[in-house]
This record gives C-alpha cells, sequence and structure tokens, in this order.
C-alpha cells in the first residue's frame, strides 16, 4: 500500500504532536539528572582534594 507524500507528512506531525512533550520532558530529566550527578562528582573531589590538603598540613 502506498501513501502519498501529505499522508506522510500528517502521520509524521501527528506523532511529534502526540509523542514530542514526552519525549522533550524524558530529554530534560535524564539532561538535570547528569547535572546532578556532575555536581556530586565535582564537589566530591573538593572535599577530596581539601580532606588531602588538611592531612598534609597536619603531618607537618
Amino acid at each position: 500500500m502506498q501513501q502519498s507524500a501529505a499522508a506522510w507528512l500528517v502521520e509524521i506531525a501527528l506523532t511529534v504532536r502526540v509523542f514530542g512533550p514526552d519525549a522533550v520532558r524524558c530529554c530534560r530529566r535524564v539532561l538535570a539528572m547528569g547535572v546532578r550527578i556532575g555536581i556530586a562528582d565535582m564537589a566530591g573531589a573538593v572535599r577530596q582534594a581539601a580532606a588531602e590538603r588538611d592531612d598534609r598540613e597536619v603531618e607537618r
């Protein structure tokens, strides 16, 4: 069964209209989760570096 270009475009537009908001919401959640993980890793690295610096000062 062949479809015309207009029917194909209507199908694509409908798909984007139906699933687009959910896809955008999902992408935003994944990006936000990645930012939280990145901030936690950076904060952990800063704390670890500060602890190592404190240990070196105590040894002196």
